[in-house]
């Protein structure tokens, strides 16, 4: 028995079955977790080095070019990024999606430590970490209120972010524009060289008086004493009265030489919300996590635990909020699945003029999209924009099995009796079993090149893939053992009768007879509608050649950055005054409903020329712009205030430190040749409106002030050049030289800063005094002096090649706008000197590739699936001519939307080779079941056709339909998802209409050609035997 066969008579094994899938389903739809992106790890593990007082020229040669060179060997690796500034390295090593994190980590930290012998004697031990999607902050928090920076910034630290950090499922608690607290100890050179003090002494002074040390046990015969050896100063009172030296019998504390505050770190950094100074606090999520419920938690956290003890005066705000987009996302999908469900049960009850058979399909789609879910959450796939997409196809797709059935058993039913109901029911399904096995294997092959693919294209469709081709395979079963299991008990030959369903089904059989008409005179005028038909495909591939490239289309996500760089050099006043001046435009926007503002917090290297203002948008349902629309505007009015370049840029997950669409670097073996191209090049950029105002990260020309020691003389009285090094760093930077707490066994432990006092410049340097073996002073301008110049704010590295990087929001085409950059870069970069993309740029170059795998691979597996169901050669071709035929509508979909072939796009257009194969399919099979009862082969399509024709028009317009308000971008966050739909759409309605006529002009055309060569055969075979 037959798989229907064995549903129909085995009724209540068929429903438990189908039941089982639901169970499943409702169980998985309260576990699986909501995200907005499928989870990508894009295996990234940075290596950062602290080399005291070090210039990026120092740091670039003696640090990050051996740390380089050790980890370039480690296979798997995508590329190497480095960073020199002054006094840090950072290596960022981008291993390929393939590579596994862990062994990654191992390999770099195995490397690093075999090196660590050849770098300076004063750098600090490498901090090897792994960097993951998860780390970046889905909520950000800005704590404001009538209280000092440094109080908020305790606040946050020891009571929310504390608090925070609780919540199950929070990975970890960042702080943003943090005003560390320091124990300042300003220094005053006139009162020091009086005393005869050098540096020196006040170091030794702290490392002598300031101590904690293990004790030990005092042990006798009758106890044992714990010894504690804690002999730190715990205020700023006994801080100020360490001994420094002794002048003629009298101690010299440390308060008098110098004047000590209970204050912050040098101001370098800062936040603002809503012009308020205020501190950020981002929280993380742990990997797999549900994005959307550790917010809300974080939210009833702030509720229930942390608002109702704020201090007086003190608000906790909302920064920025990644669950918003997300619902919005969700919920629109969500809609819209809805909205196909309600069309294809609407379009079976219009075709079939039943309202059982609507009541069956009904209850089909969604045990299929339950069976879908729970592979969902199998797989570890979060139901995201991907997997909702995905369910959204579904419904077009996993309905059109059950109609191909219920029509058909509903064609064999000629009576109202449960026998003839369960005849029906196992002819109808069997009769079209291999059909619709066939068409979803094809689906299924198709799907499967995707675990071929690499890169993120095949991280980000794998989940895709995997739920469409398993909710096909789910469809299919429901569709052979419920769909002909309820027809037996439920179907019915009586069709509903009134003016609607009256009028349609007359104007349908019109329709039907038309369409027979037109295949009979398609039959008898071959070439000349093959002619019309191959002139529109050529056409159509013509249009699709000149259809600009893109990766992601522009999405509205309510939230988006502001760049904003000042001239380098200026100090972080100018640059406060100028983001002010940013802020009070933003406030003139009522779509804006707030706006945080960050200065240093590890944005750029911490230089205070450069800040981030990260902009939340009131919801969309409520405000006149789209962020898309918005950015343009503002870009606008940002270039017309003076002193400042501004880059607002969407906060998009598949960008890179920035949101820019364009980013690329420039590359060569010489820093200062690479500047000097570089200047040459962004001129030639500048030419090229459409490319947008471009930023570049290279800044050769920051004021920088280095120290030049006489060596010789120096040597001669005993000075060594950490000696002299360690004096200026502290005249001008200062060092931490120890660290202090409140109380004896209080774990919170400051920083206690030594620096010279403020306001003074390079002319201060003989306020120094420096001590030689022979106890003589010695004042620092005799052995070194301060020289001004300018130098680089730090040194980019790609690949070991001297780089700099470049972004840009090109007003054209993403596809043009390499081509463009690249044009450029041709003209005027010297020889081994190049460009390169990353972030969404290199990832279309290389996602374009992919797609193009993908597709022809795809077309193989297809072939290779219909050979094997009607064990031809031949006739898999003739199935396959309705896919260039689907080209047609999805390139002309697209065109006429102005949208780009971007990876959604493309994905469409893969996707339309397995859809429309199932309506050929349905034609040839049922043609050849003609065949074998002896018609002719025009006779077998004239009989064969319109039969097929409502199923094909069913199961296409439910597609169509189901897919139609994405495509008309209808509902919230259908950006990603539009661009999928018009293919989808456009190539359903080409193919559906023009298949109709082609494929059975086809279909004759072959097998009268291969008839009349058998024919010949014969002939031949019957001469040559009579001679």
């Amino acid at each position: 028995m037959s798989l229907p066969e064995v549903s129909v008579r085995r009724f209540v094994f068929a429903v438990m079955i189908n039941l089982v899938i639901v169970l499943f389903g409702l169980i998985s739809v309260n576990r699986i977790s909501i995200d907005r992106s499928p989870d990508i790890d894009f295996s990234l593990i940075s290596v950062t080095t602290v080399l005291p007082g070090a210039n990026p020229d120092v740091v670039d040669s003696s640090v990050t070019n051996i740390i380089e060179g050790a980890v370039n060997s480690i296979p798997g690796i995508d590329d190497v990024r480095s960073r020199s500034a002054p006094g840090v390295s950072n290596v960022f090593i981008q291993f390929l999606l393939e590579k596994d994190l862990d062994i990654a980590f191992n390999e770099v930290q195995s490397k690093v430590g075999q090196i660590n012998s050849q770098l300076p004697d004063d750098t600090e031990t490498p901090i090897i970490s792994k960097i993951e999607t998860g780390e970046i902050p889905i909520i950000w928090l800005a704590l404001r209120g009538n209280r000092t920076l440094q109080d908020l910034s305790v606040y946050a630290k020891n009571v929310v972010k504390r608090k925070l950090e609780t919540i199950n499922g929070v990975g970890s608690v960042v702080i943003g524009g943090e005003q560390e607290r320091n124990i300042r100890v300003n220094l005053d050179f006139d009162r020091m060289s009086a005393f005869s003090i050098t540096v020196q002494d006040v170091v030794m002074a702290f490392r002598n008086e300031h101590i904690k040390l293990p004790g030990g046990f005092l042990i006798d015969n009758s106890k044992e004493d714990l010894l504690k050896l804690d002999l730190e100063s715990h205020n700023v009172e006994e801080i100020e009265n360490i001994i420094v030296t002794y002048d003629r019998n009298r101690a010299i504390k440390l308060k008098d030489i110098a004047e000590v505050k209970d204050d912050v770190r040098d101001l370098r950094t800062l936040g603002r919300f809503n012009g308020d100074p205020s501190i950020g606090i981002g929280v993380t999520k742990i990997r797999g996590e549900n994005t959307v419920e550790i917010i809300e938690k974080v939210k009833a956290k702030i509720k229930s635990d942390i608002e109702p003890t704020l201090p007086a005066g003190m608000t906790l705000d909302i920064g920025t909020d990644d669950s918003s987009y997300i619902y919005e996302l969700i919920s629109g999908l969500g809609q819209n699945i809805f909205v196909g469900f309600i069309i294809a049960s609407l379009i079976v009850l219009l075709f079939l003029r039943s309202y059982s058979s609507m009541a069956i399909v009904s209850i089909t789609i969604p045990v299929s999209l339950f069976g879908a879910i729970f592979i969902m959450y199998a797989f570890g796939f979060t139901l995201n924009t991907m997997t909702m997409l995905a369910l959204l196809l579904l419904i077009g797709i996993v309905v059109d099995d059950a109609i191909v059935v219920l029509e058909n058993a509903q064609r064999n039913l000629h009576e109202d009796t449960p026998a003839e109901r369960i005849r029906a029911s196992i002819i109808g399904a069997n009769e079209v079993f291999l059909p619709i096995v066939s068409s979803t294997l094809v689906l299924v092959a198709l799907f499967t090149v995707v675990f071929f693919m690499e890169g993120i294209a095949a991280r980000f469709f794998s989940s895709f893939g995997v739920v469409v081709s398993t909710g096909v395979l789910v469809s299919t079963f429901v569709a052979l053992t419920l769909t002909p299991t309820l027809a037996s008990k439920f179907l019915k030959t009586k069709k509903e009768s009134n003016r609607i369903f009256d009028g349609f089904n007359r104007r349908f059989n019109i329709i039907e007879n038309r369409y027979k008409q037109m295949i009979e005179w398609s039959l008898s005028e071959k070439k000349k509608v093959l002619s019309y038909a191959g002139l529109v495909v050529a056409l159509s591939f013509v249009g699709f050649t000149q259809l600009s490239g893109g990766f992601f289309p522009e999405e509205d996500e309510g939230q988006f950055t502001i760049t904003v760089k000042t001239p380098v050099g200026t100090g972080i006043d100018y640059t406060n005054n100028r983001l002010s001046m940013v802020e009070g435009l933003l406030e003139e926007y009522e779509d804006i409903e707030s706006y945080f503002t960050i200065m240093g917090s590890g944005i750029e290297s911490q230089a205070v020329n450069i800040g981030v203002i990260y902009v939340r948008l009131t919801p969309s349902n409520i405000r006149g712009y789209k962020q898309y629309e918005l950015i343009p505007i503002l870009r606008e009015r940002l270039n017309k205030i003076p002193g400042i370049k501004a880059f607002p840029a969407p906060m998009s997950f598949a960008s890179g430190t920035r949101g820019e669409a364009m980013q690329f670097t420039v590359s060569g073996p010489d820093l200062n040749i690479l500047n000097e191209s570089i200047n040459t090049f962004l001129s030639k950029l500048a030419e090229t409106p459409e490319l947008g105002d471009v930023d570049s990260s290279i800044e050769l020309n920051l004021p920088q002030v280095s120290l030049e020691i006489n060596r010789e003389l120096a040597s001669e009285m005993g000075l060594s050049t950490r000696l002299i090094a360690e004096a200026a760093n502290i005249f001008a930077g200062g060092i931490d030289v120890a660290r202090f707490n409140d109380a004896v066994g209080d774990g919170e432990r400051y920083k206690i800063r030594l620096k010279g006092e403020y306001d003074m410049s390079i002319d201060d340097l003989d306020k120094i005094y420096l001590r030689t073996p022979s106890k003589e002073l010695v004042r620092l301008d005799t052995v070194a002096k301060f020289k001004e110049t300018v130098g680089p704010s730090e040194i980019t590295r790609l690949d070991r090649m001297y780089s700099a990087y470049f972004y840009s929001d090109p007003t054209t085409s993403l596809s043009n706008a390499i081509q463009l950059i690249e044009d450029a870069a041709a003209e005027t970069l010297p020889v081994g000197y190049e460009v390169g993309f990353f972030a969404r740029a290199k990832e279309f170059k290389r996602t374009s590739n992919q797609m193009l795998f993908a597709f022809l691979t795809g077309l193989i597996l297809v072939y290779m699936v219909l050979a094997s169901q009607f064990n031809s050669f031949r006739q898999p071709l003739i199935v396959m001519i309705s896919q260039p035929l689907a080209v047609i509508g999805g390139t002309l979909g697209i065109w006429i939307v102005g949208s780009d072939l971007n990876i959604f796009s493309m994905t469409g257009l893969v996707l339309l080779t397995g859809l429309v194969a199932k309506n050929s399919i349905l034609l040839i099979d049922r043609t050849n079941q003609e065949r074998q009862k002896g018609l002719e082969i025009d006779e077998a399509l004239l009989s064969a056709c319109p039969r097929r024709l409502r199923p094909i028009l069913m199961t296409s317009l439910t597609l169509i339909l189901a897919m139609m308000m994405p495509a008309l971008g209808i509902g919230s966050g259908v950006e990603l998802s539009q661009p999928l739909a018009i293919a989808i759409v456009g190539g359903m309605i080409s193919s559906t209409f023009l298949s109709l006529v082609i494929v059975p002009i086809i279909y004759s055309w072959a097998e009268k050609r291969k008839l009349r060569k058998r024919l010949y055969n014969l002939e031949r075979s019957a001469s040559s035997s009579n001679t």
